[in-house]
């Protein structure tokens, strides 16, 4: 016959379970009873004021750490505005000196766009015709250049050239304005300022040629005086051409026999 099984045989333990569960909740129970206890001590040792005081430390310590953010943040900031202050200061200095170049020019102010266009169709033409003569002028410095190494001393300057009334024929009271004629163009001679060079070119496009006209035109008893030098005769006759066609103005003409300085003083005394 079979053996029969013992039933103790058949179920299962649960005996190690069960102690293993028991000193878990044993040791969370020790756990939170020493928490307790540790709180209880913590709390009985302070007062009122002193939790304040420790919830407002760690308030500042926080505030603290979102200053010092907001200080980095603030440095990066200055540091640009620095780069910028030093651009600004530049453009400042550049302003100035803007401003000084404008308040130097002495130049008729415009006042409407007609006059606008007009005065950049003359500056076209004058561009056009100072490109035109560019190769003769050229030409020209190359040969002076030449002339100039050639030469094993430096050229004497030339004695001044003093323009006398006598034998001019001129009536009593005339009132002179001196145009020099050379072979590059012309130079008004007239009034206190610095002598005004026009190339050939734009002789009779030239805003300052045609002022100083309109001027020796609306002055009584008025009449110009071409001083021409040896090499001066083609821009002599566009000048004096313009003058007496355009603005009926009288004019006369005298030959300077040298390429020296031109002395007016005997006329302004």
């Amino acid at each position: 016959m079979a053996r029969r099984r013992n039933n103790s045989e058949e179920g299962v333990s649960l005996f190690p379970f069960m102690s293993i569960l028991a000193c878990l909740i044993g040791i969370l129970t020790l756990m939170i009873s020493v928490s307790m206890r540790v709180k209880q001590s913590e709390d009985k040792g302070q007062t009122a004021e002193e939790k304040a005081r420790a919830i407002e430390n760690r308030d500042l310590k926080r505030d603290a750490q979102n200053l010092e953010s907001v200080i980095a943040e603030l440095n990066k900031d200055l540091e640009r505005d620095k780069a910028t202050s030093v651009q600004l200061a530049k453009l400042e200095d550049r302003k100035i000196v803007l401003r000084d170049k404008i308040e130097d020019l002495d130049t008729k102010p415009i006042q409407t766009d007609e006059e606008l266009q007009k005065l950049v169709e003359v500056m076209k033409k004058e561009i056009v015709a100072l490109k035109n003569e560019r190769p003769s002028l050229n030409k020209r410095l190359e040969e002076l250049k030449k002339e100039l190494a050639a030469r094993k001393n430096p050229p004497k300057p030339k004695e001044s050239v003093v323009i006398k009334s006598g034998g001019t024929g001129l009536r009593a009271g005339t009132r002179l304005f001196f145009v020099e004629c050379n072979s590059t163009g012309v130079v008004l001679r007239s009034g206190a300022g610095a002598p005004q060079i026009i190339s050939q070119a734009t002789i009779t496009n030239s805003p300052v040629y045609n002022k100083f006209l309109d001027e020796a035109k609306s002055t009584k008893d008025s009449m110009i005086l071409f001083l021409i030098r040896k090499e001066g005769a083609q821009s002599y006759r566009w000048a004096a051409g313009w003058a007496e066609s355009k603005y009926q103005v009288k004019t006369g003409k005298l030959p300077i026999p040298n390429n020296g300085e031109i002395d007016l003083s005997l006329f302004q005394k």
